[in-house]
């Protein structure tokens, strides 16, 4: 438990000398600001839920990715790689405090989309799932880009797929295609969102699908992550 702390108080430190902590709050602003200059009141749940949906996402694909590869650039993670410490304290801490960055960014969309008018139990409890995953999924994602170049390409194809639910979560693809976006995690935060902001507007078994398919994406990504860890960072680092 020590060295898990001691390592989130390294990568706070870490992220707020790479003023990731500014980048957030400049992102949360200019998507609070957008929301704000929609002439729309009260914006409509999938609207809402969508805008908070981006935060987190915008934070588990880029910011990661850009952390992970500046360590391995200014070879902290081959410092990293001599310690004692074991590699699921390196990920465990990067999923940790960027899901805690995103939550807080989510919170603040959520708040300025929605108001009051949102169950606040069910947010905390969608923001907290799709932040997890979101970093997770980030970060194995891009631990084999070796390059800027190569990580905006693999940030391009990561945010397309990311974003593809939206096409059904908006009803511009058919209603019978959900379940073939619904494989696509980012199907079932969309779903948590819209839930928290209305919770009645759910059944019971999308409530299932949306809360217990990010929690089997959290154990995928958990596994996939350390894999990647092991296998592109470490070894490159």
């Amino acid at each position: 438990m020590i060295k898990v702390l001691r390592m989130m108080q390294w990568d706070m430190r870490l992220q707020a000398r790479q003023f990731l902590f500014v980048a957030n709050a400049v992102s949360t602003a200019v998507i609070c600001g957008f929301v704000l200059i929609l002439p729309m009141s009260p914006l409509p749940v999938p609207v809402a839920s969508a805008l908070i949906f981006t935060d987190p996402a915008l934070i588990g694909m880029a910011f990661v990715g850009a952390i992970v590869l500046m360590e391995k650039d200014t070879g902290v993670i081959s410092a990293i790689g001599t310690t004692p410490s074991p590699s699921w304290v390196y990920v465990f801490s990067k999923a940790a405090t960027l899901s805690f960055s995103g939550f807080l960014s989510g919170l603040a969309v959520a708040w300025v989309a929605l108001g009051d008018q949102f169950d606040v139990g069910l947010m905390l409890l969608a923001l907290t799932l799709s932040n997890i995953v979101a970093v997770l999924i980030g970060f194995a994602g891009v631990a084999r880009a070796p390059s800027m170049n190569a990580l905006m390409i693999y940030l391009l194809y990561g945010t397309v797929i990311l974003f593809l639910p939206l096409l059904v979560h908006f009803s511009v693809a058919p209603t019978g295609a959900a379940w073939i976006f619904g494989v696509i995690p980012s199907y079932a935060m969309l779903l948590a969102f819209n839930g928290a902001a209305d919770p009645a507007s759910l059944s019971m078994g999308e409530w299932i699908y949306a809360i217990g398919y990010q929690l089997v994406w959290i154990a995928i990504g958990w596994r996939w992550a350390m894999r990647e860890f092991r296998a592109y960072i470490i070894s490159s680092g």
